[in-house]
């Protein structure tokens, strides 16, 4: 009996729609497979139960029970926290990701937060370009400061902290980073920090990026206490995910003046909602989760994952595979 491979990747918004070219790749360059491309729920569902493979944006819990004969799935995100319930965790069905496809994009907005803050773009676009320019000529108010010399601080140092990296020292920046294993010599970064040392490493930064993988230890990671390390003057950028930092504690520091600012792609809440403060306060800058986004996002991770199913049946090591209890 062929091996079923179900693709289900339908969405409301176009930017997700897969190209009908990779599901007829597929078929023609593995004739033994039986591949099915559904169109919308109803379909997936139907064909679930067969299916040994699945290349979607996860399994819900609730659909768990129809996967009787699955092995095997690919997400075409770096994220898996909403796979990871407890039956899929303990379960012998493997979950790879598609960590690193967007490496660049989110550097790049999280850097592009950066330098909102620094050249004092936030509070033009905030302000309305027009109005600020009238008003502030030659007595710009915060006054744009030089990032040459500036720390940058990077929590989470894997393919994203790296390409952020690479960014701040183009800029003549400092580059801290936080990494869970110590290493005594890491090209990128002028200091590597230990976990033991997250007080030291927080107080350190001008800009402190956060490019962790949301997981049970890492969850609320940037609570009130570890706010308050950070420098008054401090920026904190978020493009990972909402619930590294908790929110209340951040408006918090933001609206009493112990940070100076926030550039947050990301949220414990999204969409974030309507009655939030962070919409209202002049030292933020928000964007409704699309640090990641680029037009190739579904090209390169279903590359990958045709890459990564010639492995599986060839029987070779699955390329990104996650340590579902880790959490990535």
């Amino acid at each position: 009996m062929s091996k079923k491979v179900l693709i289900f990747l339908v969405s409301p918004h176009k930017i997700w729609d897969l190209d009908p070219k990779y599901p007829k790749l597929l078929s023609e360059r593995f004739p033994e497979l039986d591949v099915v491309a559904a169109r919308d729920k109803e379909e997936s569902l139907r064909h679930l139960p067969e299916a040994e493979i699945l290349y979607g944006w996860s399994l819900p819990e609730k659909h768990f029970p129809l996967a009787r004969c699955l092995k095997w799935i690919h997400i075409p995100s770096a994220g898996v926290e909403d796979s990871l319930y407890r039956a899929l965790v303990e379960s012998r069905i493997r979950i790879t990701c598609s960590r690193g496809i967007s490496s660049a994009a989110l550097a790049d907005h999280a850097f592009g937060m950066v330098l909102a803050f620094s050249r004092g773009l936030a509070v033009a676009i905030r302000d309305g370009s027009t109005k600020w320019i009238r008003t502030h000529f030659f007595d710009a108010d915060p006054m744009p400061v030089e990032l040459d010399g500036k720390t940058l601080g990077i929590l989470g140092f894997g393919s994203i902290g790296r390409e952020l990296a690479r960014r701040g020292r183009a800029f003549g920046m400092r580059v801290h980073a936080l990494k869970r294993h110590r290493v005594e010599e890491e090209p990128l970064a002028d200091r590597v920090f230990s976990p033991r040392e997250m007080e030291a490493f927080l107080a350190s930064a001008d800009y402190l990026a956060v490019t962790l993988p949301l997981t049970s230890e890492t969850r609320g990671i940037l609570d009130e206490k570890r706010l308050a390390a950070m420098k008054p003057t401090a920026v904190l950028v978020n493009i990972a995910r909402g619930g590294l930092v908790r929110e209340a504690a951040l408006i918090e520091a933001l609206q009493s003046g112990r940070l100076a600012g926030a550039g947050l792609d990301v949220f414990e809440q999204e969409p974030l909602p309507a009655d939030s403060p962070l919409y209202r306060m002049p030292n933020v800058v928000l964007t409704p989760h699309i640090g990641g986004l680029h037009p190739n996002y579904l090209d390169r991770a279903t590359s990958l994952f045709i890459v990564n199913l010639g492995r599986y049946l060839k029987g070779e090591t699955l390329l990104h595979e996650v340590d579902k209890k880790a959490g990535y």
